[in-house]
């Protein structure tokens, strides 16, 4: 059936995309301001110890050193989200190996760079804890004083009668999983380039995904008032997550503009982003599922140690999700859970693509493969029978307006038995296959109870549309849907919506990329300015021909009146009489959009997203039985999008999910050593390549959500949660071992098999 749509719908190119693919495209490093310095921080080498004395005399001495900086030279204030425990440089001790010490400007990176040879700082080596277990034992060294028991967070919930729930099973499983720190690895390392403008103002130049919550932060860092700070965004080098949050760097590269009176850029290295960034938040997890013998899940229980690093930054909204979100993925009766954040001395976690859901699928789409073979049943229709449904309102209080999980589970399920491979199974080469499924939010109702977004839509004389918004477009595409819609809605080509540059001075309010909410959220306010300028167009446009406003229509740039169809006007003449004449209307419209959901309680229940998105991805993977190794064959994704506004676009975070769940789910980690990173390059992280990719079958689920613009939902963050427990899955199908600790790697699958060479040599 042909389409009702001109814009949306359609798999247009992404705004922007040429330009990055011929390296037009301006990142931050190719920002230069004149008379710029560069940036260096000297970092610590030691996990945990007390700082006795910083001697920068040395340092200053080097032709071309212009700034250094201490604690002492920075604002005693802590910041941070949820936990606000981090300064901007370590005052008293440090607490993790590369945690910022000192800080230096000067006219090129080498002399920056060498200066922190020449900075003598004398530490007092304290005990460090790099364990959660450890962390949480009674005489466990503090990381930091006033936080006892090293408990950066608890949360415990509860919903239903467990007690009820618990007597009414037949059979109940318990079984430990634990997820491992990975890292989002962007191509565009993070930095930033701090200005102190003639009027004082402090301008921050950052490729960041939240550019007023970056703002308010780095506002709060440097003791200062939020309207001193303007926060732009050029171009991102991809984000995933990783760049939602501010980094000491900020704050730090604010302080030494200041003090060297002139424009400071600092970009991390590669290695600093493995010493330095803020990896997944690693999770052990407990989990407890009661069942009927027909399949039906009664209840749920999990407890999570979660480790949080020396600091917190996302971790404790990471570890909410990770307490919550599954249980809305099955029809339980009650479930029970105890999630812990816990300080170790090692680097800071934060959020990466999923937010937690990642690891709390992980436990929980393995479980239930495993126990229900052990019941004798089929997990993908034990799925079905306890899958959540449209109209719904789960455990948590949401409610499901809109929801494919059944049908995605059957398509993908379905096409994975038509299309698996027909290659025999060889005495080295094992097949299986498996299946996962997931959910996730399309919005976060939380800060100030709040989870709207505000855009503005401006016609310019020549029937160009200007879009203005504040969500940060990291190469997920948000710009080009953003365009669609405004593009649809009005009724004119795409080609003529240009996206405003995202900065604080100009862009309307918002909280940011994450959460999956820019398609819906942003969209949804996109699509409701638009509307009202069209109405302010139409009615020019009424003037201009003599008839009413609402018998006239827009079709390709065109105004025409339905009754009479010769009676028509450009869009660009009608803008030009609106702007250009005495009739000066002004062909603006700012809207502030908040989506008809509530906050939660303060025992975090309530109806927080305005949709919910659910998918179901079956794997197929081949194991060499001799050397354990994994590959990933085919991989058929089923997403419940909603609508697809740029179907490629959707495909190709389809794409990116695969690659970015399978490395994780087999070759990923960061790996420790008593509290020394030991990967600190690409060289010793196994990330998957095109080598590695499987062919891909995406099958897109449209269910109209009835709050999402046209019916989308977002898609970013779920195409990776199913792939670890699906790979897994199937890892169990082909040579029947369970691994439940990720990476699935080749030693893991291989003594599995091997137990008996465990330990020696062959």
């Amino acid at each position: 059936m042909e389409s009702i749509h001109k814009t949306i719908g359609k798999s247009l190119q992404y705004q922007g995309g040429l330009a990055k693919v011929t390296g037009d495209a301006r990142y931050l490093d190719d920002l230069v301001l004149p008379g710029m310095l560069h940036g260096k921080i000297l970092r610590s080498p030691h996990a945990h110890a007390k700082i006795i004395s910083i001697d920068t005399s040395e340092a200053w001495k080097l032709p071309g050193i212009e700034a250094i900086i201490t604690a002492k030279d920075c604002p005693d204030t802590r910041f941070g989200l949820d936990v606000a425990d981090t300064g901007i440089l370590a005052r008293d001790k440090v607490r993790y190996v590369g945690e910022e010490v000192c800080a230096v400007a000067a006219v090129t990176p080498q002399i920056a760079e060498k200066a922190l040879e020449f900075i003598k700082v004398d530490y007092e080596i304290l005990p460090a804890v790099f364990d959660t277990s450890e962390a949480v034992k009674e005489n466990a060294p503090l990381i930091h004083e006033d936080k006892p028991g090293n408990i950066a967070k608890t949360y415990q919930i509860e919903r239903g009668d467990m007690g009820g729930a618990e007597r009414s099973c037949d059979r109940i499983f318990e079984e430990t999983f634990e997820t491992n720190r990975v890292l989002p690895c962007y191509m565009e390392p993070f930095g930033v380039i701090a200005d102190w403008e003639p009027d004082g103002r402090l301008a921050i130049y950052t490729g960041i995904q939240a550019i007023f919550q970056a703002r308010a932060e780095i506002a709060k860092a440097l003791a200062m008032d939020t309207g001193r700070v303007v926060v732009k965004a050029p171009t991102i080098g991809g984000a995933f997550g990783g760049k939602i949050w501010i980094r000491n760097f900020h704050p730090i590269a604010a302080l030494l503009a200041k003090a060297a009176r002139r424009p400071v850029k600092y970009i991390m290295t590669r290695e600093e982003e493995f010493i330095a960034s803020r990896p997944r938040v690693p999770a052990r997890i407990g989990i407890r599922l009661g069942f009927k013998n027909d399949g039906t899940m009664v209840f749920k229980e999990m407890d999570f140690l979660n480790d949080n690093g020396a600091y917190s930054w996302a971790a404790p909204k990471v570890t909410l999700n990770m307490a919550m979100r599954t249980d809305c993925l099955y029809r339980f009766e009650a479930s029970r859970v105890r999630a812990r954040l816990v300080y170790t001395n090692k680097t800071p976690t934060s959020g990466f693509r999923g937010y937690g859901n990642p690891q709390a699928h992980f436990a929980l789409e393995s479980m239930i493969d495993m126990c229900a073979r052990k019941m004798g049943l089929d997990p993908v229709q034990v799925r079905l029978k306890n899958a959540v449904r449209k109209g719904d309102v789960t455990l948590h209080g949401w409610r499901l307006r809109s929801c494919g999980l059944t049908e995605c589970i059957q398509k993908a399920w379905g096409r994975m038995g038509k299309s698996r491979s027909k290659t025999p199974p060889s005495s080295r080469f094992k097949r299986g296959i498996g299946l996962a499924c997931m959910t996730h939010v399309s919005g976060n109702r939380g800060n100030n109870n709040f989870d709207g977004s505000s855009s503005m839509v401006r016609f310019h004389e020549d029937g160009t549309l200007t879009v203005y918004h504040g969500e940060s477009d990291m190469g997920q595409g948000a710009s080009t849907v953003l365009s669609q819609i405004a593009a649809e809605t009005i009724g004119i080509p795409y080609e003529n919506v240009v996206v405003a540059p995202l900065s604080t001075d100009v862009s309307p309010f918002c909280y940011g990329s994450y959460s999956s909410r820019v398609t819906t959220v942003a969209g949804k306010a996109i699509k409701i300015a638009a509307e009202q300028v069209r109405k302010q167009l139409l009615g020019v446009a009424a003037e201009l021909l003599g008839t009413a406003p609402e018998s006239l229509t827009i079709v390709d740039g065109r105004i025409f009146d339905a009754s009479e169809p010769d009676k028509n006007i450009s869009v660009k003449d009608a803008c030009w009489e609106g702007i250009r004449t005495k009739k000066t209307v002004p062909l603006t419209a700012y809207i502030a959009y908040d989506p008809p959901t509530q906050g939660t309680d303060e025992n975090f229940y309530g109806d927080y997203s305005s949709a919910y998105t659910y998918a179901a991805q079956a794997v197929e993977v081949e194991v060499d039985t001799e050397t354990g190794q994994v590959r990933i064959v085919k991989a058929v994704c089923a997403h419940d999008v909603g609508f697809a506004i740029n179907p490629m676009g959707v495909k190709g975070q389809i794409y990116g999910g695969v690659a970015q769940g399978g490395g994780w789910a087999l070759y990923e980690d960061v790996v420790y050593s008593e509290g020394e990173l030991k990967t600190t390059g690409l060289r010793q992280y196994n990330m998957m390549t095109i080598a590695d990719m499987p062919e891909i079958e995406s099958l897109l689920v449209e269910t109209n959500d009835p709050i999402g613009p046209y019916g989308a939902k977002g898609v970013g963050e779920p195409t990776l949660i199913p792939m670890p427990p699906a790979i897994a899955n199937a890892v169990e199908d082909a040579v029947g071992v369970r691994v439940k600790d990720l990476p699935i790697s080749a030693e893991k699958v291989f003594f599995a098999l091997y137990p008996e060479c465990k330990g020696g040599l062959l």
